[in-house]
């Protein structure tokens, strides 16, 4: 295996110390916790933002959000970015990447509307795309109430939000209201599970194949659906009229060649694209920023990027 950058391989020496259940080996609820317990990880939460919590109604009821807007700015609209976490369509939450999102508005001088869209296993594929559909569409019809340029606004995601992140940006465009970027964070994008990094990097470290796979059959138990460019939007036929991307992966990662491929098909359809893979790097890395130079590194990349495209 490619060796891990030194700061990983001491958090997981140090994380050793309690060893964690693998998923299906413990509730549902027990593995949402223990997800939430690394919200330390993270580092100090960036206090020169204002955030509200805001109810977004979607086609099946309603969705929590959480709005981050730069403190002190005087612009009557800033450019927007929807956020989409992830954690296998399972667990992930507003405060799991508070963090993530606060950087993210005040490094990029955006706001910042997080959303948490409905988990499985009680709710199935495509209920979590639902969401997020319904919700972008609910942005842009309240954006001036919101301070929102409406022709700024972009999708961003890490994980299997990343894949929710590019079926909002795929959908819009064949609906002809195209979203302005779209920026992706070790984004997980083929439920078939098709990718060479499964095999490299099936282990881990922070995922592994049996999570992932664990995590597609609770959220897309039909094998038919996983084919679906919804559900794997790395399968699309065609990426043409895309919004430009910036895209942030780990070395290490079984779904790091799901941004890799993504990337190079964004490319050859005629879309600009920024890629980063981080060496020596696991998944998800930017959500242990508190602890890894790298994570913070990328986070300010990522922001920077986002921010280039929508100005």
């Amino acid at each position: 295996m490619t060796a891990l950058d030194p700061q990983v391989a001491q958090l997981l020496n140090d994380l050793a110390a309690k060893p964690r259940a693998q998923p299906g080996d413990e509730s549902i609820a027990a593995y949402r916790q223990a997800g939430e317990s690394l919200v330390a990880l993270a580092g100090p939460p960036n206090e020169h933002c204002e955030v509200d919590d805001i109810i977004i109604p979607v086609r099946e009821g309603a969705v929590a959000a959480r709005r981050y807007r730069p403190s002190g700015s005087t612009a009557q609209r800033l450019p927007g970015v929807m956020y989409t976490h992830g954690g296998g369509f399972v667990r992930g939450s507003l405060d799991s990447h508070d963090r993530l999102c606060r950087e993210l508005c005040v490094q990029g001088g955006l706001i910042v509307v997080s959303i948490a869209y409905h988990l499985a296993p009680e709710n199935q594929f495509p209920r979590a795309h639902n969401d997020a559909l319904d919700t972008f569409a609910w942005l842009t019809e309240h954006a001036i109430e919101l301070g929102i340029d409406a022709d700024s606004l972009a999708v961003a995601g890490d994980s299997s939000g990343a894949s929710l992140a590019v079926a909002v940006a795929n959908a819009r465009r064949t609906q002809g209201a195209p979203v302005k970027a779209q920026g992706l964070l070790c984004p997980a994008l083929d439920a078939t599970m098709g990718s060479d990094s499964i095999e490299r990097y099936g282990e881990g470290p922070f995922l592994t194949r049996m999570a992932l796979q664990w995590s597609y059959d609770l959220y897309v138990p039909n094998a038919g659906d996983r084919q679906s460019p919804l559900a794997s939007p790395v399968l699309a036929r065609s990426l043409e009229g895309s919004p430009p991307a910036v895209i942030i992966s780990a070395q290490v990662d079984p779904v790091a060649d799901d941004a890799r491929r993504y990337g190079e098909k964004l490319t050859a359809a005629g879309v600009s694209v920024h890629s980063e893979e981080y060496p020596g790097m696991p998944h998800s890395f930017v959500l242990l920023a508190g602890v890894l130079d790298k994570g913070e590194h990328a986070i300010a990349s990522f922001a920077s990027g986002l921010a280039g495209l929508l100005r």
